[in-house]
């Protein structure tokens, strides 16, 4: 609620006001002399202040004074009978907003005082919204830095991860590009609903979602050999890994299930948390194809990549036990349709 002040030693024009302002809604507070008034301000910091020009121990111009060095927002209207025009210039200059003039009518009191105090309502409000548009404006220009900050750091993350063995280089973007190849396929011929946001988590999910193997150890990241038992086990802490990493980023909180997901199998069986499969996130089911695919197409430091047409039909093997046979068949139907673009393509250039 508005809160407002009236200072003046004269307690019937004092209670006038009062009355009149407080029938219109406002919070209305009284001083008769000018300390207690100061003293009123600093406590309630009124938006607005009804000050006596001529006051005795302390003049209104003290106190506006006064009020103007402790707080410039606080609007003050002087009330005058005689005030000279030095005195009215001088309340001008320390920043008074408009004088009335007493005595009062019922007709002045219920229309000149009105509008005065409308106005700076009107004008406290016009200013508010410039300040806020100013804000957002503002707001709108550091949530681009900020999302650009954001991007560079997922990307450095990701860089700083593959950095680490020449075998994951380029490993993320590439199940990048898988996934957002199914989840096209699942948009067009599934039905599925997809929009941008969804492609741009799976952006930052497909990036990193192997962040946390920044956790484990070189040795047993780079092995040439069969993992033992407890090595296989330090590579299931990664989701775990992963999700603790990406904790302190606000941005990513909506992502961090799907990251810490992308291991589980539709029958229950995966890790960290053996989900079954109504309980994985639908972008965790693509990035585990996408993901999947990608390991058996590329060289690793225990075996040569295996062809394409290899690593699908183990895919298809591991349909709703490891993986989503929608989601296998989605990937194998938009990978085909790519090959034949593609195919076309060097065709055409041959002609």
């Amino acid at each position: 609620m508005l809160e407002i002040l009236v200072v003046d030693d004269e307690q019937e024009i004092a209670k006038a006001l009062q009355c009149l302002l407080s029938e219109k809604g406002y919070s209305v507070r009284v001083a008769y002399e000018g300390k207690a008034a100061l003293e009123a301000v600093k406590k309630h910091r009124p938006h607005l202040v009804f000050l006596d020009i001529r006051m005795p121990l302390m003049s209104g111009l003290t106190v506006l004074r006064n009020i103007r060095d402790y707080d410039r927002s606080i609007k003050v209207i002087m009330v005058t009978a005689f005030g000279t025009k030095e005195i009215v210039s001088e309340a001008w200059r320390l920043g008074a907003v408009d004088f009335i003039r007493k005595p009062f009518t019922k007709s002045y009191l219920e229309h000149e005082v009105m509008a005065k105090v409308s106005a700076q309502l009107f004008e406290d409000l016009r200013r508010e919204i410039d300040e806020k548009n100013e804000l957002i404006n503002q707001l709108k220009h550091l949530s681009k830095r900020v999302s650009r900050n954001f991007y560079q750091t997922v990307m450095s993350l990701a860089t700083a991860l593959e950095s680490r063995d020449r075998y994951t280089h380029g490993h993320s973007e590439r199940v990048e590009n898988y996934s957002k190849l199914i989840a096209k396929e699942l948009k067009d011929n599934h039905e599925i609903e997809i929009d941008r946001k969804f492609i741009e988590n799976l952006h930052i999910e497909s990036r990193l979602h192997d962040i946390g193997k920044i956790a484990i150890s070189d040795t047993v990241l780079n092995k040439k050999g069969k993992l033992t038992d407890e090595e296989y086990d330090e590579i299931k802490r990664h989701p775990g890994e992963s999700a603790r990493i990406l904790a302190p980023l606000d941005n990513i909180k909506e992502n961090i299930d799907v990251i810490y997901s992308h291991h589980e199998r539709i029958d229950g069986k995966g890790y960290p948390n053996r989900k079954p499969g109504e309980k994985i996130p639908l972008r965790a089911k693509i990035i585990a194809v996408a993901d999947a695919f990608d390991a058996m197409t590329s060289n690793r430091p225990y075996r040569k990549a295996m062809s394409q047409d290899f690593a699908f039909k183990e895919l298809n093997k591991q349909k709703d036990t490891q993986f989503d046979a929608m989601i296998v068949d989605a990937f194998s139907n938009a990978f085909k349709k790519k090959a034949g673009v593609s195919r076309k393509e060097e065709i055409m250039m041959k002609i």
